[in-house]
């Protein structure tokens, strides 16, 4: 269903990332074959975010879709989940009713825009938005996911699930977080792992929560997240790890947070040959002020 032409203008950059995160992958321009599937007849746009694999035409978003059953399970999610508090993004089906065509997805776009500079907001909705869907049930797909990214593996290898190979130039950044991990008690659950540039503001409708990355870990860990992302992209002050610390084993699940953004430069760089390594530069006075606040502890 297209929005009305009476609806505010929608910001081009709705469906990309806030933080300045580097673009390096591939441009892929979906083929007229998954515009004709999923029904679409305007121009395509390529989005600023989402490192440039997001595509606009009319109403509705294209992205590609990485894995079939994990695209098909969020789409389900999106459509049967009704939270007061906050919107979900609406699939789009092809004319044979799947949500997926040849590795795309599609979405409608959802009105609303980032903002800048409200990270203690961001903070507090991702709180509430756990909250609020911290009785799904696990999802059977989570375990079976293959480890054939940095994200999946570098996710793991934080939960000691595998061990991965160091880069000599990341190595003493994941010594030093992993120097200060002691272990938890709080329980998992469905989280969304990539909330903080992915909340869309709104003046009259709830905020919205798009691009889902779904996990099974403890609600704080995307808290976690969120805060360790605003401080290192995002310009937030280190004061923002204080808006965490009500959250049961936050120190613990902050300095994991940050472990998995470290094991992903590493990961990004030796599975994909990405020029990632130099990034642990703006990393480094969160890991240091982590180490510290580890050891006054």
């Amino acid at each position: 269903m297209r929005l009305s032409d009476t609806l505010e203008e929608i910001n081009e950059s709705l469906w990309s990332v806030r933080v300045s995160k580097p673009k390096r992958r591939e441009v892929k321009t979906p083929p007229s074959a998954v515009l004709k599937a999923f029904g679409l007849s305007e121009d395509l746009v390529r989005l600023p975010g989402g490192q440039g694999q997001a595509f606009r035409s009319g109403d509705v978003i294209l992205k590609p879709a990485t894995n079939d059953e994990r695209t098909r399970w969020i789409s389900e999610f999106c459509l049967e989940t009704t939270l007061e508090e906050f919107r979900l993004p609406q699939p789009v089906r092809t004319g044979d009713g799947d949500v997926v065509f040849n590795e795309w997805q599609a979405w409608e776009v959802m009105p609303g825009e980032h903002r800048s500079g409200n990270w203690e907001e961001v903070v507090e909705l991702c709180s509430c938005f756990h909250r609020a869907i911290a009785d799904c049930a696990k999802p059977d797909w989570v375990d079976r996911l293959k480890n054939e990214d940095p994200w999946i593996l570098a996710d793991r290898a934080v939960w000691g699930e595998l061990e991965v190979t160091l880069h000599p130039r990341i190595a003493p950044a994941v010594t030093q977080l992993r120097g200060c991990l002691s272990d938890i008690s709080t329980p998992s659950q469905l989280i969304h792992g990539d909330f903080g540039g992915n909340v869309l503001f709104h003046p009259v409708l709830p905020p919205g929560i798009i691009d889902l990355s779904p996990s099974w870990r403890p609600a704080g860990f995307a808290v976690g997240v969120v805060i360790a992302d605003a401080i290192v992209w995002g310009d937030a002050d280190m004061s923002l790890i204080e808006c965490g610390c009500a959250i049961e084993d936050f120190d613990q699940l902050l300095l994991r947070a940050e472990l998995r953004r470290i094991l992903e430069l590493n990961l990004a760089h030796q599975l994909w040959k990405w020029d990632t390594l130099d990034e642990i530069e703006a990393h480094q006075p969160l890991i240091d002020t982590l180490v510290a606040r580890h050891s006054s502890g």
